[in-house]
């Protein structure tokens, strides 16, 4: 794989200090938001991230964007994400 967008939920008030232990890291941070800190990195960045980010509770990868508005609109266009990048044929 290569550059995804990564995003680190933390609790709200600590996004200054989370921005810089990610910088600290080496990645470029692309957004700051009430409770969240979103950056770009590769496979390597999410292990790292996941060792060493303290104030972080998690790392999520962005697999897709899009707008639904309604159920089935949301339930078609997450099908239609290229889920295979992510995960194997046989994967469990």
């Amino acid at each position: 794989m290569s550059q995804m967008i990564l995003t680190a939920p933390c609790h709200f008030g600590l996004e200054s200090v989370l921005k810089k232990e990610i910088t600290d890291l080496g990645y470029d941070v692309s957004r700051v938001e009430d409770g969240r800190v979103s950056f770009t990195g590769d496979e390597e960045a999410i292990c790292l991230s996941n060792i060493h980010l303290r104030t972080a509770e998690r790392i999520l990868i962005e697999v897709g964007r899009f707008n639904a508005y309604t159920f089935d609109e949301l339930f078609e266009k997450t099908k239609a994400l290229s889920w295979e990048d992510y995960i194997p044929k046989d994967g469990r």
